[in-house]
């Protein structure tokens, strides 16, 4: 029986290597904390398995549902005017801005949240903190800046290879866009 369990957890460890989506990989890995603290008592040591079971099982996983689930939107900040980040509504065509980043969110489960928008309130109280991507033009190019730190920014870098109107610049963490 240990060795099927010992196969479970093996092949529940590379799942959650696998997986792309948080929140199942939480679950997985609250699931690979359990069988874990089975072993753990299998192997006669029901200290270490209770310790397993309620950190690496339920406090851990809780640590990660509440960080992911602060991080599920995507905030570009912006002053264009133009229409490079205009979301298509009403029949009118999308911009390519808003195209590039959308197709972005899309694959990582995000919300994209454009600032200025309809709800500027919002987008005031968004801005102060630190935004995602902020996005401006110079000299007839558009320039989207952010973390270079974050693996959704190497992500972006990709998808606009094909763009030569539009760069990435990449800053450190300690820099801001006040």
């Amino acid at each position: 029986m240990d060795t099927l369990l010992l196969l479970i957890v093996a092949f529940i460890a590379i799942a959650i290597v696998a997986q792309t989506d948080l929140f199942q990989m939480v679950i997985l890995y609250s699931i690979f904390s359990l069988l874990c603290a089975t072993l753990y008592v299998i192997y006669m040591a029901p200290d270490v398995a209770l310790a397993e079971a309620a950190i690496g099982s339920a406090f851990v996983p809780m640590i990660f549902i509440v960080a992911i689930s602060k991080q599920r939107e995507f905030i570009v900040l912006s002053r264009l005017e133009d229409g490079f980040l205009r979301p298509g509504k009403d029949g009118s065509r999308s911009g390519r801005g808003y195209v590039i980043l959308s197709s972005l969110c899309r694959q990582y489960g995000l919300k994209l949240v454009l600032c200025p928008s309809e709800d500027e309130k919002a987008c005031r109280i968004l801005a102060r903190s630190s935004p995602d991507v902020y996005v401006y033009e110079q000299e007839g190019e558009y320039i989207m800046e952010g973390k270079g730190s974050s693996i959704i920014m190497e992500r972006l870098s990709h998808m606009l290879i094909d763009h030569e109107d539009i760069s990435l610049v990449l800053t450190g963490d300690e820099e801001n866009y006040d």
